[in-house]
């Protein structure tokens, strides 16, 4: 090979070589100046240093969710004692030794709260129900252990977001990371990570919840074998975050007599709503299954608020039927019905779920008789059904939403008719609360304050106003709907009001045991089929006290028992109003 040759190849190899050094300084240089952010937004080398972070929020910043007397229900302040295991080979003995006696605990019990920390959090020991719960310290306490100068250890007033006692999670939801619902729903203008509301008020008001963001944490710095970085020492934030709390209709002693009264009876699939029978405002919504809010998807699901999931009402949907029937001068009170225990429809039958004899309408509406229903469905047709109940607020929302959000997540239309059929069959078991007919119990709520004030139908209402956080000064207010109607005659609606009184009243009505409640009630019972042998939904809707209306009461229990579903509904009614009077 000649010289010129191998001179050629030598300037190759070099320029190759060279322009393989301009590459990655280049790329050096975009990674360090140009290129610190992802495609994001991120900056990479804030996140790589959050990476080797350890953080302790001891408030989010998040505004609160307040009751309508300006009750928290998404915050409650607590003295505990926050560990972070800055130490290598675990605390000091003695120190340790002297700590257990300030919090008045076993050695062995504390040592062993202490060895399960990993990571920045309260110090908790195991309760008498074999679950742990967070030590909570007195002003005293904490001085004494302030004292004692354990590395690690700090007494901390926390403002915990979900207590474990937390009321009506189901309306308030949850907040957790969530990259993908920053992406799609608030279009990734917070960090990634960011913990954000993925359900309930805390996803409908998120932007006003949030505020700028910042929260106040305590926070240390660990290595890649997660072990502390010594002399980067501790780290505090604590900026104003300007957040603003959103103030509800919900009242949290109504709430908590609810929620106990579901706990007390076992009321452990279903819902209950209550309203305030003039405004509508809803004053209490709990929903069950229960959920842990700071874990709160189990077997990936996610929690659902059946108080506005439209299901099968069974008979609860007779009262339109009856409003229709009524008005439409179909019926009089006083009409003579013969109920055998079934009724011929073609070439089949409709059971009743008793053989009545004879009996009035009136009667059949208190002792809730499907052949007396069938029948005046039969005679309605599907128009007049249909007018009805869009008047009582079914097959629609029946909230409005506030600066276009609404204010209940996950709420329903519902449906009457599903299909263009028009068989005497379908109308029939339309006209008992079968087929496809769904409601929610917001829906059936919102029905009887349209007949207890006469025909004028208003808007449920949950939101009241915002107010920022700091001085409670008052920001934004949503007014109440302004009612409409009339949507029945008063006459018609007084005499719906006397047929629920008697659906109690009556030794026979299928509510009678409500009678015995410090009120009297009024309302409808609905016992609904559901495809599952031998479980049925059982409802009760109606309202007390019967002569001078306060509240507005659904209870709402889904999958029970035939024999003992309306009975566990009705002790749940009686509960509440026992305890709201």
């Amino acid at each position: 090979m000649s010289s010129a040759s191998v001179q050629r190849r030598m300037v190759w190899i070099l320029a190759i070589v060279t322009l393989g050094l301009a590459a990655l300084l280049g790329r050096l240089f975009y990674i360090q100046v140009l290129g610190r952010h992802d495609m994001q937004g991120r900056d990479l080398v804030a996140a790589s240093v959050d990476q080797r972070r350890e953080t302790f929020v001891i408030d989010s910043g998040r505004g609160d969710i307040l009751d309508r007397h300006g009750r928290s229900l998404t915050g409650s302040r607590i003295r505990g004692v926050l560990v972070m295991p800055l130490w290598a080979e675990g605390p000091d003995p003695v120190k340790v030794e002297e700590m257990a006696r300030i919090l008045r605990l076993r050695p062995e019990v504390l040592r062993n709260g202490l060895a399960k920390i990993n990571r920045p959090s309260l110090l908790r020991t195991p309760a008498g129900d074999g679950k742990e719960q967070i030590v909570e310290i007195t002003e005293e306490q904490a001085k004494l252990i302030e004292k004692l100068e354990l590395p690690g250890v700090y007494p901390k007033e926390v403002k915990v977001r979900y207590g474990e006692n937390s009321l009506a999670r189901h309306v308030i939801g949850f907040i957790g990371q969530d990259p993908e619902l920053v992406r799609q729903a608030f279009g990734g203008k917070y960090p990634l990570h960011e913990q954000i509301g993925k359900m309930g008020l805390e996803f409908l008001f998120q932007d006003d919840l949030r505020g700028l963001g910042y929260n106040k944490s305590i926070s240390y710095f660990i290595d890649a074998g997660k072990r502390p970085v010594n002399g980067l020492g501790i780290r505090v934030t604590d900026e104003e975050n300007r957040a603003l709390s959103v103030k509800t209709t919900l009242d949290l002693d109504v709430q908590k007599a609810v929620e106990t009264s579901m706990e007390k009876h076992g009321l452990n699939k279903g819902s209950v709503v209550i309203l305030d029978a003039r405004t509508e405002e809803i004053l209490a919504m709990a929903s069950r299954p229960q959920y842990d809010q700071n874990a709160p998807v189990t077997r990936g699901e996610y929690p659902v608020n059946k108080a506005v999931q439209a299901d099968f009402p069974g008979s609860v949907f007779k009262v339109v039927v009856a409003a229709a029937a009524l008005e439409k001068g179909v019926v009089r009170p006083a009409d003579p019905f013969y109920c055998p225990g079934y009724i011929e429809i073609g070439d089949g039958k409709l059971n009743c779920w008793a053989e009545h004899g004879s009996i009035t309408a009136e009667q059949g509406f208190a002792r809730s008789c499907n052949v007396v229903f069938a029948s005046l469905a039969m005679k309605l047709g599907r128009p007049a059904i249909e007018e009805y109940a869009r008047k009582m607020g079914l097959g629609q929302l029946v909230t409005q939403p506030v600066d276009g959000k609404p204010q209940l997540y996950g709420e329903e239309h519902g449906q009457i008719f599903a299909k263009k059929e028009t068989s005497y069959r379908l109308l029939a078991n339309t006209g008992i609360g079968q087929e496809d007919v769904r409601m929610s119990p917001l829906q059936a709520a919102h029905m009887m304050a349209v007949i207890l004030n006469n025909g004028i139908a208003g808007k449920p209402r949950l939101v009241q106003e915002l107010l920022t956080s700091t001085d409670g000064m008052l920001y934004k207010t949503y007014p109440a709907a302004k009612q409409q109607g009339p949507l029945l005659d008063k006459e018609t609606a007084a005499e719906l009001r006397k047929w629920m009184r008697q659906t109690v009243d009556s030794p026979k009505g299928t509510a009678h045991l409500l009678a015995s409640a410090k009120v009297p009630l009024a309302g409808k019972t609905g016992t609904a089929q559901t495809g599952m042998a031998g479980l049925h939904h059982h409802w009760f809707a109606g309202y007390a006290p019967a002569d001078k209306p306060k509240y507005i009461i659904v209870v709402m229990a889904e999958d029970v028992a035939t024999d003992s579903g309306s009975q566990l509904v009705q002790n749940v009614t009686k509960e509440i109003v026992d305890q709201l009077f």
